[in-house]
């Protein structure tokens, strides 16, 4: 599994087209901290993207957690507040992707989430790979015109969002000055 092609994939295909022009990327570095690294699993980080991988025979499957930059532009976080930018409008362009990739992704919007510190997205879906599917669950995380993606991948749907929660559980989302 590559840990750039899942997260920024997710990323481009809910947000390609509403948040454009001047964009900026990422939170501020040390907005998200984390004690996530469990015992036996491989730091990786590339581009921006900076994961935990679990591969076999370590894991009975392989699994991931990742964390990374997406592009925004404009007051993204004001405009999810305010309802503009809404889990049925993501959903709407999301089901053009989806049918048009014939049942090897999908991906949908399960919820608003509106914090102290940020507001974004939960997200779930899948793509296909030549062993089959590889199971998806996230967080769109924006804070003013910034945005990260938490991510969370593995070839079962009840592992991928298990291991969403806990990674979740030791992390801090922090608004920097």
């Amino acid at each position: 599994m590559n840990i750039q092609t899942l997260t920024k994939t997710a990323a481009a295909i809910l947000l390609c087209g509403i948040l454009a022009a001047c964009q900026t990327s990422g939170l501020k570095p040390g907005s998200i901290q984390t004690n996530y690294a469990p015992s036996g699993w491989t730091k990786k980080s590339s581009n921006g993207f900076t994961g935990y991988v679990c591969e076999v025979p370590r894991c009975k499957s392989d699994r991931l957690i990742a964390q990374g930059p997406i592009k925004v532009s404009g007051d993204a976080e004001q405009a999810i507040k305010d309802g503009i930018l809404s889990r049925e409008l993501f959903n709407a362009i999301a089901n053009v992707y989806n049918i048009a990739a014939k049942d090897r992704a999908k991906l949908t919007i399960t919820r608003r989430v509106v914090k102290k510190n940020y507001a974004g997205f939960d997200f779930s879906g899948y793509f296909r790979d030549r062993k089959g599917r590889i199971w998806i669950t996230g967080r769109f995380v924006i804070q003013d015109n910034r945005g990260s993606v938490l991510v969370s991948a593995a070839r079962s749907k009840s592992v991928a969002n298990t291991y969403f929660k806990r990674y979740l559980n030791q992390t801090t989302i922090r608004r920097l000055p």
